[in-house]
């Protein structure tokens, strides 16, 4: 780790320390709306052609060059939409530090982004002081798929064989759709979101204390796709795979004077299929059991939904919206595995016993959603007030599980069945004031409010061989009732000064929770205040570099079903079991990052920090003969030190190339006695981009990713590597676009996992049955306008993976 320190060091203080020079700065707004423009490319260019400084435009238009040497230059601002604006004899001199601008308007272009998609290619990852913001447009790979896609390739996200997403080796995040916290969480939320309806993705690991303090690893914001065009418009995805997914989507908006409205919808079926091999070796009672499994998994999932809203303009500063949802989502899953299993006592060894296997698993539910909002400008300057309301109802969700042992005749020796039965409902509101207190700075006040209601109760039947009948298992009937609310206030402060911004906030918290079982001794109430700092503060060096640093402080509270203090199972010979006793993580995360502008080339790094108290963590231990019990529990600490790296390369005028890597060391401390232990490791992740622009309407995307390997307290799981391709093709002046995708086309995907404790050994690997090919079609009609910008994951490589 010395030479890594030094390393860093290096990177991060060279030129640390600068005189302050004159610099340039000024708001960009659209002409005609006055709205500002984000992420538009100001550009101070000497002899009309050598960049000589570089930077985008924040949320409210404005913009600063600094570091810039006295002389005569040239000013560029553009944004693919808009006409270019240029402004020439610019000079620079030590009498005047500052050349203030004031307002620069860019003018709307008549055609949609689709025609010049790929005439002006766009950066594939925007750089700001809180976050990272991932242009869904420029991954080709995630074609027909979801928001889960669009990260695969994105620095300190992982994207594992199964699809779920890990921020750095957490998957406690939290999802944001358009600035407002998803009714669904974590990769849940992810996969719900079609990528055709995507615009683009901000990544927040040390979020502000503007947000939800939930997600030790921070949080993901999905911008969703709106047009700003006069009359009717829009665009219309569907794609097919090998693995026999399918999907389609569609997004309908009109403007008309005041009035603007937009309806979307969806279809996705995502199939996956692997196989699956278990070997599990339990010691229960001085007697050993071992097992081993093996035969085919598959998957199958379905997303339908309908959504349309409505905003309506009283004037060009106030404004009120409305949106109506409802969602049908089912996932599934069936496996039929060869069974043998073996008892040894003593000396003693029972002869081999073969069964087939057998389980299905179906969780399904229907979400009405409703939205409502506000939003009032006092002026131009970014003096704001907004709010919003949402209610969520699911009135008939269920989660259904059978799992059967049948001998070689057919004749089924052991079975089991299990509903729980439940409702819920999700409310979420929130207030805040934007004041600048002068042309720099801000400060932003908010109230947040969310809940969350979940009623019902879980049954279950055991097969009695000897009757040949399923009976009722009264003792594991329980009851349930979960709510869980919290009420939010912040204060945040922004400003710029020369070189510096800085952005300070606090936040409290009240947690009112509570959770009630007829099980004897299970209830529990929960109160409780808690206060939440953050800092982001920037540093703009000479040469179109910049250091930014950010300390936050978090919780993860646990969901539900870590609570629930029932047994359920996963199959017939994986029980669960929750603990109501189970407490919250809280996790300082400090992070330091560099970035360096090279013409069009950007290189960046990060040094990052985590240490999390209570750890939430998974464990496995003996239950019955061949069975294990999985149960929650706050493990001790962990601490992660790492670095990421990241490159965006323009080689030539038809190849960029994005290299992303991270390496973190990894330790946790068991404190307690549950056969784990304290591990170490160093992880590592390595992803390589390339893209191809073979014609003016042809790309070709290849790809390279590895997967490192990782610790928990009890086991491992190993490293692994895939490659994708990707090729799209633009048609009919780029409004009928089609991608062929194949996904791990050397099917060289392997998983594998090791769970050993002195009563356990367990050994898993899963890989998938063949490479996935999609072909995917996208159509957009009369000039539909992205504001500025679409995804298939890893799910179709493995099933079986949360064994």
């Amino acid at each position: 780790m010395k030479s890594t320190f030094i390393l860093i060091l290096f990177i991060f203080s060279f030129n640390s320390i600068m005189a302050i020079t004159p610099q340039i700065k000024g708001v960009v707004r659209e002409k005609g709306t006055g709205n500002p423009i984000e992420f538009a490319d100001v550009i101070l260019l000497k002899n009309g052609t050598v960049t000589v400084s570089h930077t985008l435009t924040e949320a409210n238009g404005y913009f600063q060059l600094s570091g810039i040497e006295n002389g005569k230059y040239s000013l560029m601002v553009r944004l693919i939409g808009y006409d270019i604006y240029t402004k020439d004899s610019l000079t620079l001199s030590s009498s005047k530090s500052t050349l203030d601008f004031g307002v620069i308007e860019l003018k709307p272009l008549e055609i949609g982004i689709a025609e010049v998609v790929i005439k002006g290619a766009k950066r594939q990852i925007v750089y700001k002081l809180d976050k990272k913001i991932i242009d869904a447009s420029n991954t080709l790979m995630s074609s027909g798929g979801t928001a889960v896609d669009i990260l695969e390739n994105t620095p300190s996200v992982r994207v594992d064989v199964d699809g779920e997403v890990t921020f750095r080796g957490s998957s406690g995040f939290k999802v944001y759709i358009d600035g407002k916290p998803s009714f669904y969480s974590g990769s849940q939320a992810l996969q719900q979101i079609p990528a055709g309806q995507i615009e683009n993705i901000e990544i927040i690991t040390t979020p502000s204390a503007r947000y939800n303090t939930d997600g030790e690893a921070g949080m993901i914001n999905i911008i969703t796709k709106k047009s700003q065009q006069q009359g009717i418009n829009g665009i219309v995805n569907t794609y097919g795979s090998t693995a026999l997914s399918n999907g389609i989507d569609f997004l309908i908006s009109q403007q008309h004077n005041k009035w603007q409205w937009n309806f979307a919808g969806h279809w996705n079926q995502p199939i996956r299929e692997s196989n699956f091999e278990q070997k599990k070796t339990t010691i229960v009672d001085n007697i050993t059991t071992t097992s081993l499994s093996d035969g085919p998994r598959k998957g199958k999932n379905y997303h339908y939904g309908l959504r349309g809203g409505v905003e309506y303009s009283f004037s060009p500063r106030t404004s009120v919206n409305a949106e109506l949802q409802v969602y049908y989502d089912k996932f599934t899953r069936q496996g039929d595995l060869n069974y043998t299993e073996t008892h040894k006592n003593g000396n003693e060894e029972s002869d081999p016993f073969n069964y087939n296997s057998q389980d299905d698993f179906d969780l399904h539910s229907t979400v009405n959603m409703g939205k409502a909002g506000f939003s009032h400008k006092f002026n131009d300057e970014g003096h704001t007030l907004t709010g919003s309301f949402m209610l969520g109802y699911e009135g008939d969700p269920l989660e259904y599980f059978q799992s059967d042992l049948l001998d070689k005749t057919g004749q089924r020796q052991q079975g089991h069945r299990a509903w729980e039965d439940e409702v819920r409902w999700t409310v979420q509101g929130n207030i805040t004031y934007n004041y600048p207190y002068s042309k720099t700075g801000l400060l932003e006040s908010g109230y947040q409010y969310h809940s969350y209601l979940e009623d019902g109760d879980y049954s279950m039947q055991f097969w009695n061989p000897e009757k040949r009948e399923f009976y009722w298992r009264e003792d594991i009937y329980n009851t349930f009732y979960f709510q869980r609310g919290i009420h939010s206030v912040y204060l945040m402060g922004s400003d710029s000064y020369k070189a510096f911004d800085i952005q300070a906030g606090i936040r409290g918290e009240h947690t009112h929770q509570v959770l009630n079982s007829s099980i004897k001794g299970a209830n529990r109430k929960v109160n409780r205040f808690e206060i939440f700092p953050s800092v982001h503060i920037g540093y703009t060096l000479p040469h179109e570099q910049k250091l930014t640093f950010a300390y936050s402080y978090r919780t993860n509270r646990p969901e539900l079903f870590y609570m629930e203090p029932y047994i359920t199972y996963r199959d017939y010979y994986t029980a669960e079991i929750g603990n109501p006793d189970i407490r919250p993580e809280y996790i300082h995360s400090f992070e330091l990052n560099y970035k360096k502008n090279l013409g069009n080339q950007v290189i960046q790094s990060s040094l990052f920090y985590r240490s999390r108290k209570d750890k939430i963590e998974r464990l496995r231990i003996p239950y019955q003969a061949g069975v294990t019990l999985d149960s929650m529990a706050n493990v001790g600490n962990d601490h992660s030190l790492g670095m990421e790296l990241s490159g965006q390369l323009t080689l030539n005028k038809w190849w960029g190339l994005n290299i992303n890597g991270n390496v973190y060391y990894y330790k946790v401390v068991n404190n307690i006695n549950s056969g784990g232990k304290k591990e170490t490791s160093t992880n590592y992740d390595f992803t390589v981009n390339n893209l191809f622009r073979v014609h003016k309407n042809t790309r070709i995307q290849l790809d390279g990713n590895f997967v490192g390997p990782s610790v928990t307290t009890q086991g491992r799981s190993s490293s692994f590597w895939f490659v994708n391709l990707a090729i799209r093709q633009q048609w009919f002046n780029s409004n009928l676009q089609s991608t062929l995708s194949f996904r791990d086309i050397f099917n060289s995907a392997r998983y594998k996992n090791e769970i050993t404790t002195p009563t356990l050994e367990s050994i898993t690997h899963i890989r998938p049955k063949f490479p996935v090919i999609t072909l995917s079609i996208s159509y957009t009609f009369n000039h539909f306008k992205r504001n500025s910008q679409s995804s298939r994951d890893n799910r179709d490589l493995f099933e079986g993976v949360n064994h």
